[in-house]
């Protein structure tokens, strides 16, 4: 694994290239910069991981494969350290002169695998991560993290249904008793 800085997901391709149809089997692992979105992001000097193969097609060359790291953010519910793992499945066309949309640039002898690595992380970072689905949250009254603590605090009614109060036998805390006519009602 070639663990240079700048030119870590840099492979040569040209012999793969002068044989169409041919594959070649490529593992890099590396650190890249920039790997945020607005809720989580690739810890500093945590490596990234690209278990690929290279295929010489037609047109270029095929990339298909799994990217995997770990991720870091705020839990967006109790505001604690939410970690996972990254794993993200590629398969991302090479040309020397395409669309730089839909396609990766190629050079004549070389392939750069990190802007392909880039994007795939970042389009499969969460951006509102969670510390476990089971998470409880804040309290919206005392801010106690409801994983770890219990608070004496009462649930808060939700506004939308605050004018079901005014109804009669609408008070939240009396027991509901109906009153009148119906198989239901006591009285």
């Amino acid at each position: 694994m070639n663990r240079r800085p700048d030119r870590s997901f840099v492979v040569p391709v040209g012999a793969l290239r002068r044989a169409p149809g041919s594959r070649r089997r490529v593992e890099v692992e590396a650190e890249l910069e920039g790997l945020s979105v607005s809720g989580s992001h690739v810890p500093e000097g945590q490596p990234v991981h690209l278990d690929a193969v290279l295929e010489a097609v037609h047109d270029g060359i095929l990339v298909s494969g799994t990217v995997t790291t770990v991720w870091a953010g705020e839990c967006r519910r109790c505001l604690e350290e939410a970690r996972g793992e990254l794993r993200v499945e590629v398969r991302e066309l090479c040309v020397e002169q395409g669309d730089e949309e839909t396609t990766y640039a190629l050079g004549p002898e070389e392939l750069d695998l990190a802007p392909i690595v880039h994007d795939a992380c970042i389009l499969d970072l969460p951006l509102a991560p969670l510390c476990s689905e089971e998470c409880l949250g804040l309290c919206p009254e005392c801010g106690a993290n409801r994983n770890l603590e219990r608070c004496a605090c009462a649930p808060s009614p939700d506004p939308r249904w605050a004018q079901l109060v005014l109804l009669p036998g609408g008070e939240p805390d009396e027991p509901q008793h109906r009153q009148g006519r119906g198989p239901d009602a006591v009285g």
